[in-house]
Order: C-alpha cells, then sequence, then structure tokens
C-alpha cells in the first residue's frame, strides 16, 4: 500500500481513528474528540476548542463518535 494511503487510513476506519486519537490525547494531555464528518464522509480528530468553533461557526453536519483523554 502506498504511504499516503496508509497514512490517511485512519479516516476511512473508526477503530484506527480511535486508537490514533487516544495516542494524541496522551501525547498532548487534552481531550480529543473522533467525529466523523458527514460532509466528506470521512473520521477526524480534533481537540474541544476546534470541535466547538467547527459546530458553532462553520455548523458542521458530523457526529461525535469517541471522546478520549
Amino acid at each position: 500500500m502506498p504511504s499516503n494511503l496508509k497514512s490517511s487510513q485512519w479516516r476511512q476506519n473508526e477503530k484506527i481513528a480511535i486508537a490514533r486519537a487516544t495516542r494524541l490525547s496522551e501525547n498532548l494531555e487534552k481531550i480529543m474528540f473522533v467525529i466523523y464528518d458527514n460532509e466528506e464522509e470521512r473520521y477526524d480528530i480534533v481537540d474541544e476548542n476546534d470541535l466547538y468553533h467547527l459546530i458553532e461557526e462553520f455548523d458542521l453536519d458530523c457526529n461525535i463518535v469517541a471522546e478520549i483523554g
């Protein structure tokens, strides 16, 4: 598998996204959220500030999949 596909694989798999968010949360020592962006049809990992910004300012159509931290 080409490295650029492997590096973005977490955006298509919930379990991989949650594992990645867990590592980020531990390293950054902050709460992270895994969200599913319904418009882009992919997972994203954001912190609390980014989550509120995306929902309130951009009215992002997303589902919160996990809160980690």
